[in-house]
Order: C-alpha cells, then sequence, then structure tokens
C-alpha cells in the first residue's frame, strides 16, 4: 500500500521551480494548491504562483520574503531554500508533478468513500443516492482529466478531414435534424455536446416544439431520444405524440373521438412510435444529477443521441444553499456538461420572464430566462405570433418563423 501523499515529490516540484522558473507555467497547468498535502508546501506554492502572476521572479528567496511564516511557524525562507539545497535536479520536475497530482486524487478517492459510507447511512431515497455516487465519482473523473494545449499546426490533418467531410456532405447537415428546413439551414442540425435552451412564455408551444423536434429524431431519424417531463405526464405526450405522427387534431384525441374519426391515422401513428427508439420518464421530482444518471445508464444499455428536458424551472436542485438564480445557473451549466459528458445535444425548456412583453415588438432576448443568469448559448425563443424562434451568440442574431397547427404539430 502506498500513502496518499508524497512529501518527496512535493519538495521536488517546488524545488524545480525555484531552481528553473520556467518551468512554473508548464507545471502549473495541471497542478492545484490543494493538489499538495502539506501545507507549508501548499503555502509556498501559493506564494510561487502569486509572484509569478505578478511578473516578479519567484526563487527561494522572494517567495520567503513574501510570506514570511509558514503555517507551521516555520521561516518561510529557510524552508525554501532547504528545499532547493536538497532537490538533485529538475530534469525530473513533470515526474515529480505526477505523483503529487496521483496523490491529490488517491485522497480524493477516499474521502469520496467516506462520502460514500455517508450517503448509504442517508434517509435519501435509494435511487438519490446512486445519482449522488455517481455525481461525486464524475467530478474526480473530471479532475483527473489533465489540460491539454494543441498547436494549430497538429490540428490541421484532423481540421482538413472535417473540411473533407463537410464538402462531401454538399447541402446537408452535419448534425441531427430537428424536422424544420429552415432552422436546418441555420444550425446545420443539432451538434454533439451542444446545449440547446428552448424559452418561451406559459402555453406559448414548448413542449410541442421540442416534442415534435424529439419524434422527428426518434421515428423519421432513426435515432434514440429521451423525453424527461417534468411537467406533463406520459398520457399528455403520448397524446401529443399521436396528434403529430398522425396528423390527427389533439382535442379529438383528448376528447375521445379520434378512435371513430382518425382509427387509420392512429393506427398508422401507434406504429411509428412502437418501432421507434423513444424513452420518456415523467418523474415529477428530478435532480439534474438524477437525469444525467439516467441517461448515462441509457446509453450504456441502449445508446442516446438526443435528450430533451422539459422544463429547467421545475427541476429540483441538488444544493439548497444558493439562492434560487444560483441554481438554475448550476443546473444549467451541468446540463451542459452532462450534453460534453455524453456527446449529444440536449433540448432544455426554460420560461421567460415578462420583460419580453413590456418590449413594443414582444421580441425575446437570452437575458429573459426566468431565474437565470447571463446565459450567451445557443437559445430558441418561442413568441405568442405563432413560433418565432430565435437564436443568438455575442454580436449574431438569425431567425426564422413557422406555426402550430391545429393539428398539435410544428410546420416550418
Amino acid at each position: 500500500m502506498r500513502d496518499p501523499f508524497s512529501v518527496e515529490a512535493e519538495h521536488g516540484v517546488l524545488g524545480a521551480m525555484f531552481l528553473r522558473p520556467e518551468l512554473i507555467d508548464i507545471l502549473s497547468a495541471d497542478l492545484a494548491i490543494d493538489d499538495f498535502y502539506y501545507q507549508d508546501n501548499a503555502a509556498l506554492y501559493r506564494g510561487i504562483l502569486a509572484l509569478h502572476a505578478s511578473g516578479q521572479p519567484a526563487d527561494a528567496v522572494t517567495v520567503g520574503v513574501y510570506l514570511g511564516e509558514l503555517p507551521s511557524t516555520k521561516n518561510a525562507t529557510w524552508y525554501a531554500a532547504e528545499i532547493t539545497r536538497n532537490t538533485p535536479s529538475a530534469a525530473n520536475a513533470a515526474s515529480y508533478a505526477t505523483t503529487v497530482r496521483e496523490r491529490s486524487l488517491d485522497r480524493a478517492m477516499i474521502a469520496l468513500g467516506n462520502r460514500i459510507n455517508e450517503i448509504a447511512h442517508s434517509d435519501w431515497p435509494t435511487v438519490d443516492k446512486v445519482a449522488a455516487v455517481q455525481a461525486e465519482a464524475q467530478a474526480i473523473d473530471s479532475q483527473s482529466a489533465t489540460s491539454e494545449v494543441v498547436m494549430a499546426e497538429d490540428m490541421l490533418d484532423d481540421y482538413i478531414e472535417v473540411l473533407q467531410a463537410r464538402a462531401d456532405r454538399g447541402e446537408g447537415i452535419d448534425g441531427l435534424s430537428t424536422g424544420i428546413p429552415d432552422l436546418d439551414a441555420k444550425l446545420q442540425g443539432l451538434k454533439p455536446e451542444q446545449l440547446i435552451i428552448i424559452a418561451g412564455r406559459p402555453a406559448m408551444g414548448k413542449t410541442t416544439l421540442a416534442m415534435n423536434i424529439a419524434s422527428h429524431v426518434a421515428i423519421r431519424e432513426s435515432k434514440s431520444a429521451m423525453v424527461f417531463s417534468l411537467e406533463m405526464n406520459k398520457t399528455g405526450l403520448m397524446d401529443r405524440f399521436m396528434a403529430s405522427e398522425g396528423r390527427i387534431p389533439l382535442q379529438l384525441i383528448k376528447g375521445g373521438t379520434a378512435p371513430q374519426t382518425h382509427g387509420a391515422e392512429m393506427m398508422s401513428a401507434a406504429g411509428k412510435l412502437k418501432h421507434s427508439k423513444l424513452s420518456i420518464s415523467d418523474r415529477a421530482s428530478m435532480t439534474i444529477n438524477r437525469i444525467r444518471s439516467a441517461a448515462r445508464r441509457h446509453k450504456r444499455r441502449h445508446g442516446l443521441d438526443l435528450i430533451v428536458i422539459d422544463y429547467l424551472q421545475l427541476m429540483d436542485s441538488d444544493s439548497r444553499t444558493f439562492s434560487r438564480e444560483q441554481e438554475v445557473s448550476h443546473m444549467t451549466r451541468s446540463a451542459k456538461l452532462m450534453a460534453r459528458e455524453l456527446g449529444i445535444p440536449v433540448i432544455l425548456l426554460s420560461q421567460l420572464s415578462r420583460k419580453c412583453e413590456e418590449r413594443p415588438n414582444k421580441r425575446p432576448l437570452c437575458s429573459d430566462l426566468r431565474e437565470s443568469g447571463a446565459r450567451e448559448w445557443l437559445c430558441l425563443s418561442i413568441k405568442a405570433a405563432g413560433i418565432s424562434m430565435m437564436w443568438r451568440w455575442p454580436g449574431q442574431e438569425h431567425s426564422c418563423s413557422g406555426f402550430i397547427t391545429d393539428k398539435g404539430s410544428v410546420r416550418s
């Protein structure tokens, strides 16, 4: 068994930085202050980074003078000089840094074990316990990934292949089709790792639009789509899917007369849904970690190409220590990280505040997202006049329009 710390490796990293300050930028790329187990060593590293960031020289003397006294009450100059004197060479600095980082991850896993024990003995529902453990483990896995900076010349070969693939594609799109030609032409489809926010005031058609995209992906694209509905139950969603695929007025389905008037269309729509890869969860109380856990498990078992979450403000927060705005911002960022982790697009529905109604043209902006901070991710906003889709990046806006038919579907 090895100890979850190494004083020798920590001294080796610090000594290498004192001997060769040009290594500071290289070694600090993957080393955090908390990676140092011994507080005196962490204090020296903090001092090195502070002086280096301010453009001042960072050697044993300057760092020692800057810190004065260490947490253990040792003299910082004497301790830094002792480390420098005992460092044989800076040649193996990268190896020392790797050891420090690995031992830090060992400690994180020990802490995770203790945390898992606490979670296991808690009164939470079992599904929440599993989701919490997976989220904690995923956090450690994210920490273990080292940053990588790639030179442009090293990327050129892969980039040329991308350009060639685009040329071979012709006028087609390179992402998932939404089923709305105008929107596909602007976005070139829904891209992997992309977070798409569909926002609108209540009863403006957010769910209808999102469900149409999900059914198009699952039925016509033959891809796997997963819908998390926190507002509507499975029956309500199936009503909409049947109306859209069968081109049947939604009110006839809800009223129960559709089987007599549109029996053939209902049979056809049911056949399409039966053979599709469309999955639905209508559990009302869901956290982003639970959604992430379910999506990860579904992708492993059945594959997954698209996630739709309806909607942001109904999600429960994993933490109650922040303001609601911070909670919503955290959940949105977690949804983006989920898209990156799974390598698929995630559509997240959101409510708009009343600010857009106060404008003369009623045009919504990304800042109108209710209980949100500033968001510059791709946004599709629904307006009252049919459906007006707006997506915005800093300095750029694009729009196209469509409408909700009386059959409950969205057509461009």
